[in-house]
């Protein structure tokens, strides 16, 4: 058995192995990403949580006298729900490489599939956004679907610049003649037309990702539920009756009827029906209780996010055909593509431990991107391979959902 190549030193290793994975990554690249270095150099276990700031807001006042508000700060908890890794047998030949070639043979492919991990975790987050325009099953063919998204941002007060839109292949493939004739910059088009690359359009950056979440529908049944008493300001669990053959998903979205959404920067009405989205699964049932995100926040809070409270005996719309109409969608695949603000999602990621004895253990953390990144090898006398695992530990979190909007496919 050979030495491992001297140059192939276990930092540059592992620092290669980072840069390879931040290079590979597509959504996660284009949302906040976060390194808690209250875990550093290790600590942090799979499963512990850590709280995440959210800006506060306030109501302000007209006139000479004022009223002092307090300052109500608001944390999304996060879980540290994924420890993704790569172990792999890597011979005393692979670790006589090059440099360039042990990057490309060795390296590469395991921290591509590490991407696409992370990428998965990233998207699946689209459940947790209550903002919802097109049709469930329906791969949105006109730029007009889009359109709905931008100007759902716009109404929440979602900042201008590092907007961005994530697309399946499908919905690459059905919206790129329509960009065509959006994308006015010679450059821009000849990126479509030769290289299949989205651009950048209606404020944001366009990128496919075929690690897209699917959504599958529940089924909302045949009659039209109502709400169950009056709903009072703050509440996330709604009485409801009227339901006939239901079974909801977490991830499905509601409204109330004519039951409109503000504007968090000036609470002024959007005309735009107030979406929130299912945070549990409900079984059948002639009465249930939905479990709702965000909570329903009426007049007199600096959180306020609909224009009035809902009444008893309101109905309850459930969205499938992208007008809030009450349609009966029933199982409908879905996958979610996203038009977002950095500031939607958040990816928090954190040092783990590395143990002794071992024949190479390194970590490299990168501020800059957020990401803490392991490496550990030890030579195995059974097989006479070394090796090889890279993990990286982090937690996914919608931050701010009014910085986001699905659009179904």
């Amino acid at each position: 058995m050979s030495s491992p190549n001297a140059l192939l030193t276990p930092q540059w290793i592992t620092n290669e192995a980072l840069a390879l994975l931040v290079n590979s990554l597509t959504i996660t690249k284009n949302v906040n990403r976060q390194y808690d270095d209250s875990f550093r150099a290790g600590g942090a276990k799979l499963g512990m949580s850590i709280n995440i700031r959210k800006p506060a807001w306030y109501i302000g006042g007209n006139g000479q006298a004022v009223t002092p508000e307090a300052v109500q700060e608001q944390y999304v908890p996060l879980s540290l729900s994924y420890q993704r890794n790569i172990a792999t047998e890597v011979s005393s030949q692979d670790l006589a490489l090059s440099i360039n070639d042990y990057s490309r043979i060795v390296l590469k492919p395991q921290v591509e599939r590490l991407a696409t991990l992370i990428d998965q975790d990233v998207a699946a987050a689209a459940l947790g956004i209550n903002n919802f325009v097109g049709t469930p099953g329906t791969t949105p063919t006109s730029i007009d679907t889009y359109w709905g998204a931008k100007t759902r941002l716009d109404n929440l007060a979602a900042p201008r610049g590092d907007r961005h839109v994530a697309l399946n292949p499908l919905a690459e493939q059905k919206i790129g003649n329509a960009l065509y004739t959006t994308f006015n910059p010679r450059d821009e088009i000849t990126k479509i037309y030769e290289e299949g690359i989205m651009g950048y359009a209606l404020g944001a950056e366009w990128e496919m990702d075929q690690d897209v979440y699917v959504h599958t529908t529940g089924t909302p049944g045949a009659s039209t539920p109502l709400t169950n008493g009056a709903v009072t300001s703050g509440l996330s669990a709604i009485p409801t009756d009227g339901w006939t053959g239901m079974t909801l998903k977490a991830g499905d979205i509601i409204s109330f009827s004519g039951i409109n959404r503000v504007n968090p920067a000036n609470l002024a009405d959007t005309g735009e029906l107030a979406q929130f989205v299912l945070t549990s699964d409900v079984a059948s049932s002639s009465s249930a209780t939905l479990n709702i995100s965000p909570p329903v926040i009426g007049p007199g809070s600096p959180f306020q996010n609909v224009v009035s409270l809902p009444a008893d005996n309101l109905a309850i719309l459930v969205w499938g055909a992208g007008t809030g109409a009450f349609t009966g969608v029933t199982a409908k695949v879905s996958p979610q593509n996203l038009m977002f603000h950095r500031d939607a999602i958040t990816l928090a990621c954190v040092d783990l431990p590395l143990p002794g004895g071992t024949d190479m253990a390194e970590r490299a953390t990168s501020r800059e991107n957020g990401l803490s990144f392991s490496v550990i090898r030890d030579y195995n006398v059974l097989s006479g391979q070394w090796i090889q695992r890279m993990d990286i530990l982090y937690g996914v979190a919608v931050l701010r959902q009014e910085l986001a909007c699905r659009i179904a496919g």
